[in-house]
């Protein structure tokens, strides 16, 4: 039900009782999700909400202990591939407490506001975490792609560490400084039923807008700057190839340059010839990566569109929350795509799903303690 405004001026009762209501959860008034959706829909949500927080928990989880069990993923890229599971976690770990909101009636169940202000704060920083991970992916493919050797000096440990740390204390700045400064409030949100931001709070309006420019212009136009300039420098490496095997092609055939190109490009030793075939099945590779990274940024994108296209669109309230299950499928898609197509990751987490650890390539201390424990116990 939508708020009325009446033409008398409140009495100071009004205001403590308003105010008590946004700050404990409670109100007399009836919230939009319960009254643009019936119950079964409700219902069928929340069931939804649980089952991509059970799918993104294990998935996550196991793109993370893919890194614990085998030392083929421990790259530079996969440390902000590892990053993005764990927002994706962060933001899984907060859907429950949301199906609890949804299914609440209004009313928020518990005696304390503080899991549900804590699930806004992790709903919300998982949300931005993951964009700025998908941007700082898309830098780091682009320096990996475009220019091969300046990417062991940019992506070092030590300054991973320091990019992965940056990713989150922005995203806990956006979040944060506002609230500090009295613009916005997490919590249970009256009017759409669920733990986030708070709608109903004066300066909603501000916050939304403040989470708006902090987390979708820059990292957006990051990634779609990065993959564009990877597309054209691909799209020109492959021509200039194409172009020299037809010009080579074309031209009459001489034995003895011939016979001194052939001396000019082979190996000078046998040892070197598994290395030439390694460079070009590892750029490959690192191709192969770029378009699947690529493919996660088009699925976030994908999931996130009709949420935020149904916020621009005042007649199109009532699909916002199959619009926002949407946007939440994010969360357990990711480690899907990774089994299913990235290069690394998949020979890794296959054999994990079957259960196979011997099939693990390239095995870390911890799984080989992992298989003589188990190999003791048989």
């Amino acid at each position: 039900m939508a708020i009325q405004f009446n033409s008398t001026i409140p009495s100071m009762e009004d205001f403590d009782e308003n105010f008590t209501s946004l700050t404990t959860g409670t109100s007399s008034e009836t919230t939009e999700a319960v009254g643009l959706h019936p119950y079964g829909v409700i219902v069928t949500i929340a069931c939804l909400w649980i089952l991509i927080a059970v799918l993104g928990i294990i998935g996550n989880l196991l793109v993370i202990l893919s890194v614990v069990l085998s030392k083929s993923v421990r790259t530079m890229t996969n440390v902000l591939v590892v990053n993005l599971s764990v927002a994706d976690l962060w933001t899984s770990l907060s859907l429950p407490w949301n199906a609890v909101a949804l299914l609440s009636d209004g009313t928020w169940p518990l005696p304390s506001l503080i899991p549900c202000q804590v699930a806004a704060f992790m709903w919300h920083t998982g949300l931005g975490a993951s964009l700025y991970n998908l941007a700082l992916i898309s830098v780091n493919r682009l320096v990996r792609i475009t220019r091969p050797g300046l990417y062991s000096r940019l992506f070092t440990p030590f300054k991973m560490a320091i990019i992965v740390t940056l990713s989150w204390l922005l995203s806990f700045f956006v979040i944060l400084f506002p609230i500090a400064i009295g613009i916005g409030s997490l919590g249970h949100d009256l009017r759409d039923d669920t733990c986030t931001d708070q709608d109903l709070h004066p300066k909603a309006d501000e916050y939304n807008l403040i989470q708006t420019i902090g987390f979708f212009p820059v990292p957006m136009l990051t990634v779609i700057i990065s993959y564009l300039i990877i597309y054209i420098h691909v799209r020109r490496h492959f021509k200039k190839r194409v172009y020299k095997k037809s010009n080579s092609s074309s031209r009459p055939f001489d034995a003895s340059q011939a016979s001194q190109s052939s001396v000019v490009s082979m190996p000078t030793s046998g040892s070197d010839v598994p290395a030439v075939l390694e460079k070009n099945k590892f750029s490959r590779q690192q191709l192969q990566i770029t378009k699947n990274l690529f493919l996660t940024f088009c699925a976030f994108s994908l999931c996130i569109s009709p949420y935020f296209i149904s916020l621009f669109i005042p007649s199109s309230k009532k699909f916002a929350l199959y619009g926002a299950t949407i946007l939440l499928c994010n969360s357990c898609i990711n480690p899907i795509i990774y089994t299913a197509n990235h290069p690394q990751f998949m020979k890794v987490l296959r054999p994990m799903i079957k259960c196979r650890w011997s099939e693990i390539p390239q095995p870390s201390k911890a799984l080989q303690y992992l298989k003589n424990k188990l190999g003791q116990d048989g």
